[in-house]
């Protein structure tokens, strides 16, 4: 994936998430495009291309959401890439599989360390509710990563570089 298409993605993937999908709620909870589109594209386009959308998508959130601090979203999508990039790195073939797992896995870590940097910056503390209630947004999340990892390995099989012979 190239990165200026990964930056724009990322922009309208945020401006998404907090103008349609913040009225979609599904079982009480929305998803986090932002978040899934991450931890995708990181599996499968490869590091910087993750990066730069958690990055990018979790400053326009920042931006677009007042009640969040300036700098919690990225650095809880950045974590939350960096812990998917690790079984990355051993299995090399079953990316569709490890996007979904990691979406539902990395949904939690990524709520509650929202929630923790929130705590921590407006001096309350985490309800032990928002716990329980981080269960629909998993489920909701890896749904949505599967049909995201499925598109994104197609088109990176698609419009990956080939090795061929070339004919002069």
């Amino acid at each position: 994936m190239r990165l200026p298409l990964a930056a724009v993605g990322a922009v309208v993937a945020a401006l998404i998430e907090t103008s349609v999908l913040s009225d979609l709620k599904v079982a009480g909870a929305k998803p986090d495009l932002v978040f899934v589109l991450a931890v995708v594209s990181a599996l499968v386009f490869g590091v910087e291309a993750g990066l730069l959308w958690a990055f990018l998508g979790g400053l326009m959130l920042d931006m677009l959401l007042p009640e969040r601090p300036v700098g919690s979203t990225i650095l809880a999508l950045l974590l939350c890439v960096g812990v998917a990039l690790l079984p990355a790195r051993v299995l090399h073939e079953a990316r569709i599989l490890v996007s979904v797992i990691s979406a539902f896995l990395l949904t939690w870590v990524y709520h509650l360390v929202g929630a923790a940097l929130l705590a921590a910056t407006t001096g309350s503390q985490v309800p032990p509710s928002a716990i329980p209630a981080i269960l629909p947004v998993a489920v909701l999340n890896s749904v949505l990563a599967v049909f995201v990892a499925v598109i994104a390995r197609s088109l990176a099989l698609r419009y990956r570089p080939h090795d061929r012979l070339e004919y002069r």
